[in-house]
Parts: structure tokens; C-alpha cells; sequence
């Protein structure tokens, strides 16, 4: 078996010539050399001749070889050398999205030893890339950082909402010199797309394109990016590619990759929102506030002592609820009343929450605004949450055991109805005045007759 394929071998070693270069201009003429061996050590190699297939002998191309032997001894390599034309359509990437060469067709070489000798190679091309990504930036709510390629995203939490901002950019010249084609390039359409290996990654569009973005511009888009409530703890890959054509209709791109590392703490009792019905009183009379507040439990374990305590500095109060199971990735949630005494001092009081593990150790904390508003301000009691349109958010601050962060989650409101409107009795409703009134009109209607005969009897005199 060795003794076949010792015979079936080709005698001929033959190298791929890669024309151009990550930094070669189209429309241009590039060089390139490439090799040929004997590999037979005993018989020379005569009659040698160089082909083109397979796409390289496409006349737009123009490969041209400097002087072939037409032996060469045994054992020995000799290096030739070829010209290539770079078409203006020649792309700048493979298919990877890689700055690499690519392939352009097939180089044979044979010749003859003792029997007729063949060797196949590819034949490579490589032209400029002139579309980058300029810079990508993740804001989540916990962190903000700039992603090289290979970069890795630490201590996300499940329910992260993240922003990603990719920036493209244009770098062929404004200016198209000698009238070349290889200046003043608009890419009419530049595609932008998300991946990622973990389904708990979630995009609100994982697709999206800018458009005419002409040579020396550069542009960003916006994608919204989502952990997912009951992430895994793991890391995951997250990979950016942004792909053109050009108007000369040659492809340019990058692909950046990235890691994102999501960690589940052992406790984890996150509060999710918390809610006042209503979020505005008045001083005027005593009444209470209803407080809603919904929690989940995002750590890496059941929990069976989960408390939730409300607290109003302002007005010294306080109330903790204890001994609530919690499975994970599960939520619930807890209803107290807040009283608010008549003639509480009016302004904006901070209510704040705090969950709690095994009943005393503090998980994370929040706090949302009440408003006591002074008697004299109408429409008081009839608003929930912390705007007087009926919807808020509310700043919701997550401490865990080692670090505090900050964290803005929406405040849902509940409407609790409209409160009556109180009507002040006036003087003028009264039975006496409207009495006293009349009485007077009369008196008022005699004088006025006197002094209409008075009047009357001077004339006559």
C-alpha cells in the first residue's frame, strides 16, 4: 500500500501566489511570487508548463507570468513570479468577515519526470477593507463599558436591560484622485446584524441597516438588549458583523466578537416595582396610602424567609412582613396600608422598601416619592404612582452583600377613584339675607315715590 501511494504521489510541489494585500488599492496592478518543486530526487522534471482554471483565468483579472523553466533538476525549487490586475469589485473580506485573501481560481503546474507530473494550487486575491466598526458601547443597567473585539462583559444580572451602540464608518477617501473609482465610494446600504449563542440574550431587533453612507462618514445604531429573567449562570458569545457593498459593487465588513457574563447570586430577592395608591394627598383630613410592591426572587435557591419591610421616616412609620416562601425565578407580591395623619407637614416624603433572606439579611432596597399637598390645592387624593398623570417611574436601588447599585424600574400605578370635593355653605343662601333684602327694596321703592310727589308739587307752585 505504501509502494502505491509512493507511486501515485505527484513529484511536483507547487505554492498558492496570493496577489494584493490588506492594504492594496483597486483598479491597480499587484504582484506576487509563488514556488515549484521537484520533488523527485532522481529524474529531472522537463516540459514544465503553468495553467490557469477555475474562475483565475477570467481575462479581468490578467494574470501574467514572468519566464517558466522548462526543467527543473531534481530535488530542486525554483520561485516564479506573476501579475495580477485588482478589480474594482474585488472583495475586502472572506467569507468569515476575516481581512483575509480569497480565492480567485486555480494555479496547475505539470511537467514530466519518468511519467507526466501534475500539482494543483489555489490562486489568492486580497484588496482593501474601507468598512470598520468604529466603536461598540453596551449601557447596562449595572455597567458601561466599550467592546474590542474578544472583550468580555462581567456580572450582568438576569432582568438586565442593556443598550448596544455600534458605530460604522466609511474609510475610503472623499476625494476620488485620477479619476480612478477608488475614492468618493458610498455604501447605498450597510447591514448590522446581532447574534448570540444564549436564547436568554434577547434582542428587540437582532437586524437593522444604515443607509448612503458616504466615503469619510460614519454612523450609529441603537439596539435594545434584554437579559432574561431567569438567565442562566453562564457566559455567552455575542457577535456583531456589519457588512456593505460598495458602489463598485465590492463587499467590505468586520465582525467583533464578545462575551457576556451573567451571575446569579445564592440570594437574590430583587424588587421589581413598587406601586402607591394614591402617590398624592392633601393635609386636610387623615387618610392612608395603599402599597403594592412586587418581588422576585432571582437567586440560585428557594427561599423560605423572605421578608419586605415599608418604611416612611417622615412620618415614623415602619411594617415588616416576614416568612414569605419564594421558589426560584418566582414573584409575588405584598399589600399595606400607609397612614397619613390630618395636617401631616406638607411636601415630598421618600417611602422606602427593603427585601430581605432569612429574614433579616437585607437583599436590595428601593424607595418611590409621596406628595402631601397643601389643603388649598384641588384634585388632591386622586392621582396613583408619582405624576400626577397617573404613570411614574421610580428609582428602585439594588444593594447586594458586596456591592450597591442603582437601577431604574417602572412604577406602576393603580387608580383608587376621585375623592369628593368639598362645598363651602356662603352667607348669601341664607333665608334672612333674601328677607332683609326685600325689606329693603320696598323702603327703598317708598322713598323713591315721595320724592316723586315732592317733586311734582313744587312744579304746580
Amino acid at each position: 500500500m505504501v509502494g502505491m501511494l509512493a507511486i501515485a504521489a505527484s513529484a511536483i510541489q507547487v505554492s498558492s501566489p496570493t496577489f494584493g494585500g490588506e492594504n492594496q488599492e483597486r483598479n491597480a496592478i499587484a504582484s506576487a511570487t509563488f514556488t515549484v518543486t521537484n520533488t523527485n530526487t532522481t529524474n529531472a522534471l522537463t516540459n514544465v508548463a503553468v495553467s490557469l482554471g477555475a474562475g483565475a483565468n477570467d481575462a479581468r483579472y490578467r494574470i501574467n507570468f514572468s519566464t517558466i523553466p522548462t526543467t527543473i533538476a531534481p530535488g530542486a525549487t525554483v520561485t516564479l513570479t506573476a501579475s495580477a490586475f485588482i478589480p474594482l469589485d474585488q472583495p475586502g473580506i472572506d467569507s468569515n468577515f476575516k481581512e483575509n485573501p480569497v480565492k480567485i481560481g486555480t494555479i496547475t503546474v505539470t511537467g514530466t519526470t519518468t511519467v507526466v507530473e501534475t500539482s494543483t494550487s489555489d490562486v489568492l486575491m486580497q484588496a482593501i477593507n474601507q468598512l470598520k466598526i468604529k466603536k461598540v458601547r453596551i449601557e447596562c443597567d449595572t455597567k458601561s463599558q466599550s467592546l474590542d473585539d474578544g472583550d468580555k462583559v462581567k456580572n450582568l444580572k438576569p432582568g438586565d436591560d442593556c443598550t448596544l451602540e455600534v458605530e460604522v464608518e466609511n474609510n475610503f477617501n472623499d476625494n476620488d484622485r485620477d479619476n480612478r473609482h477608488i475614492g468618493d465610494v458610498e455604501f447605498q446600504t450597510v447591514d448590522v446584524n446581532l447574534d448570540s449563542s444564549n436564547s436568554d440574550i434577547d434582542f428587540d431587533d437582532d437586524n437593522d441597516n444604515l443607509d448612503n453612507l458616504a466615503a469619510g462618514d460614519d454612523d450609529a445604531l441603537s439596539f435594545s438588549l434584554q437579559i432574561d429573567d431567569e438567565a442562566e449562570d453562564r457566559t455567552s458569545s455575542l457577535d456583531i458583523t456589519v457588512t456593505g457593498r460598495d458602489d463598485n459593487g465590492a463587499i467590505h465588513g468586520e465582525k467583533r466578537s464578545s462575551r457576556l457574563e451573567v451571575v446569579r447570586l445564592t440570594h437574590d430577592v430583587q424588587i421589581r416595582r413598587i406601586e402607591l395608591a394614591p402617590s398624592r394627598v392633601s393635609a386636610c383630613e387623615a387618610t392612608s396610602v395603599k402599597a403594592t410592591v412586587n418581588f422576585l426572587n432571582q437567586g440560585k435557591r428557594d427561599e423560605d424567609k423572605v421578608a419586605v419591610e415599608v418604611a416612611v421616616p417622615d412620618l415614623k412609620f415602619s411594617k415588616k412582613i416576614t416568612d414569605i416562601s419564594l421558589d426560584r425565578d418566582d414573584s409575588t407580591s405584598v399589600n399595606l396600608d400607609i397612614p397619613v395623619p390630618k395636617n401631616t407637614k406638607t411636601g415630598v416624603m421618600r417611602v422606602d422598601v427593603r427585601s430581605f433572606f432569612d429574614t433579616i439579611a437585607q437583599s436590595n432596597s428601593g424607595s418611590v416619592d409621596l406628595t402631601v399637598e397643601a389643603c388649598s390645592v384641588e384634585g388632591a387624593n386622586t392621582s396613583t404612582g408619582t405624576s400626577t398623570t397617573g404613570t411614574s417611574s421610580g428609582t428602585v436601588t439594588t444593594t447586594t452583600p458586596s456591592t450597591t447599585t442603582t437601577v431604574t424600574n417602572p412604577i406602576v400605578s393603580t387608580t383608587t377613584g376621585v375623592a369628593a370635593t368639598r362645598k363651602s355653605a356662603s352667607v348669601t343662601d341664607s333665608p334672612v339675607y333674601i328677607a332683609i333684602l326685600a325689606v329693603g327694596i320696598v323702603i327703598a321703592v317708598v322713598v323713591l315715590i315721595v320724592l316723586l310727589v315732592a317733586l311734582l308739587r313744587r312744579r304746580k307752585e
